[in-house]
């Protein structure tokens, strides 16, 4: 398998609902999106076990590669909504990497700000 696009769900004015579960399971082979300052990604585990969502940083600064940023998202019911991610996270290819430890329990959507 490959890294699966995610789609982006544009956030109204009025605001999400953020009851009930999120569109998109965790999969094990990662996810993408477009970049955009204007989204931010929510992160959901129903899994017995803390899990660590990674947000993949291309690139190098004076040739050492720069750190992933790991978001540890806690057991049962672990809901996190990570900020908009700046450029240093926009990938070759234009989209934003994100891996997981295991994707047992883990649901994820991405939200664009009006």
């Amino acid at each position: 398998m490959a890294r699966t696009d995610l789609t982006v769900t544009a956030m109204p004015r009025a605001g999400v609902n953020l009851a009930g579960a999120l569109p998109n399971p965790a999969n094990a082979d990662g996810h993408a999106f477009v970049h955009s300052p204007k989204r931010q990604v929510r992160v959901k585990n129903t899994a017995s076990a803390a899990r660590t969502v990674t947000f993949v940083i291309p690139g190098e600064l004076e040739g050492q590669p720069l750190p992933d940023v790991p978001h540890v998202i806690p057991a049962n019911t672990g809901d996190v909504l990570i900020p908009p991610l700046g450029d240093v996270y926009r990938q070759s290819d234009g989209k934003v990497w994100i891996n997981y430890d295991d994707p047992a329990g883990v649901s994820v959507a991405v939200y664009e700000m009006p």
